[in-house]
């Protein structure tokens, strides 16, 4: 049975479990519309308690905590605590998308299982999944979205916004929080073909992000014409995989079209680069990857995929700035090697 929430009224709240860069975003925004409570790290709450939220780039806002934003390090602060009405945007990493459902799943009591409280997954890539559902209770609906939203982490309570969509469901509880995603100014669609949708934003991350990483560029200058070879190959095999799994993406063509259009008007800083510039733990083992080792459990080789996960991996494990600097210029020359002797259809 589906969550009762068929219309933007019957949405009590938004609960944002990590509220890091694209979380603070949607939760600063939707807080124009809706009681939105953020639950992220010490540090991040602790600026936005002295001197409110600040999103900049194509918004504007400084947001104080009050009546419509209210900031927790964890779920059992919240007050009051999860109940009927609320709405999850899950915006933790993939990696760490298990322990939030864990989380999620003890810190509910007396939740009717025939309403449950609907979880909206926004993680980049594959193999999160399956560890998600597993350890989310029965309390909970889990769903799907694809974020196609920029958003940066600039600092400690303030982010960027460089515009983009929500990618929902096409189910009566999605379609409500679609309408609360308009209101908030936030663009927002529901697909009943959502999979292919996620599996499209899969490719283009395994295009986008390592290149952004490598390259040290914003989206739309990742956009190089010696690269676009290697960037239909990184969209061909991901494309492979997905059939693989019954589900049929556009040809590469169409594939390079859309991505090429995307990342063209995006000025966003990709979250594999801030992550690299942070010294965090990347989402490569749910992108490139994951790609590379479901190819290989089938007898099969992904060379462009493969390539980008090497230099990632190098880059992640570079001690210094320096390091990092020789291993950004070795791969380029590299990457355009692999991209002159790939075909440039």
């Amino acid at each position: 049975m589906d969550p009762d929430c068929t219309k933007p009224s019957a949405l009590r709240r938004v609960v944002v479990l990590g509220a890091g860069a694209l979380g603070s975003l949607l939760g600063g925004k939707f807080a124009a519309v809706l009681p939105v409570a953020l639950v992220g790290r010490k540090g991040h709450l602790e600026a936005i308690r002295t001197a409110g939220l600040r999103i900049s780039g194509l918004s504007k806002l400084t947001l104080g905590t009050g009546a419509n934003l209210a900031l927790a390090e964890n779920l059992a602060e919240l007050q009051p605590p999860l109940s009927a009405g609320d709405v999850i945007l899950l915006a933790v990493k993939a990696q760490q998308a298990a322990d939030a459902a864990r989380a999620l799943s003890e810190a509910v009591e007396k939740i009717d299982a025939r309403w449950p409280l609907p979880v909206y997954a926004l993680q980049n890539g594959t193999g999160f999944e399956e560890p998600l559902r597993a350890n989310l209770s029965n309390a909970f609906a889990l769903y799907h979205a694809v974020s196609h939203v920029g958003a940066a982490f600039v600092a400690p309570g303030h982010v960027e916004d460089w515009g983009g969509e929500i990618l929902l469901p096409n189910d009566a509880c999605s379609h409500a929080l679609a309408e609360a995603f308009r209101q908030a100014h936030i663009k927002a669609r529901c697909l009943a073909d959502l999979e292919i949708w996620r599996w499209k934003k899969i490719a283009f991350n395994c295009a986008l992000n390592p290149l952004g990483a490598i390259l040290e560029a914003r989206n739309k200058d990742t956009l190089r014409a010696e690269l676009r070879p290697l960037l239909r190959a990184v969209l061909g095999e991901v494309r492979v995989e997905a059939a693989a799994r019954g589900l049929r993406l556009p040809t590469v063509n169409d594939l390079l079209a859309e991505f090429e259009q995307r990342a063209g008007a995006s000025n966003n800083v990709n979250s594999m680069w801030q992550d690299i510039l942070a010294r965090k733990p990347t989402e490569l083992s749910f992108l490139n990857a994951a790609i590379l080792s479901l190819a290989r459990a089938r007898g099969n080789d992904t060379p462009a995929n493969a390539t980008l996960t090497a230099w990632i991996r190098r880059l992640e494990e570079s001690p210094n700035a320096q390091t990092q600097k020789e291993l950004r210029e070795k791969a380029v020359l590299e990457l355009t090697a692999l991209a002159a002797a790939l075909p440039a259809r």
